[in-house]
């Protein structure tokens, strides 16, 4: 089973998107849980979880530049502290479509 390691987060693939946000791509690597990322250093505005085994949101670090966090194709049904860790800062839009 894959894990979301500080390893493959340093090693997955980031660019500037369309809108000119920083993104991580972290989609499709089937990873049950989010865990590491502190590991990120809050450098990214868009982060992509989409198509991986997430059935629990949780694990987030105080993250301030985020704004858009995908997670698309998962199997999210637990959202743990989500209000505390986001509603102050930037996040805007949290796609969950299942």
């Amino acid at each position: 089973m894959v894990r979301l390691t500080a390893e493959l987060i340093e090693n997955a693939p980031q660019f500037t998107n369309a809108i000119k946000d920083r993104e991580l791509d972290l989609h499709g690597y089937k990873f049950p849980a989010i865990e590491n990322m502190g590991s990120t250093l809050d450098q990214f505005d868009t982060i992509d979880l989409s198509g991986n085994e997430i059935r629990k949101l949780d694990g987030f670090p105080l993250l301030k530049r985020l704004k858009a966090l995908i997670l698309t194709n998962n199997k999210v049904s637990i959202f743990i502290n989500i209000s505390f860790h986001f509603a102050t800062f930037n996040l805007c839009p949290v796609s969950i479509e299942v």
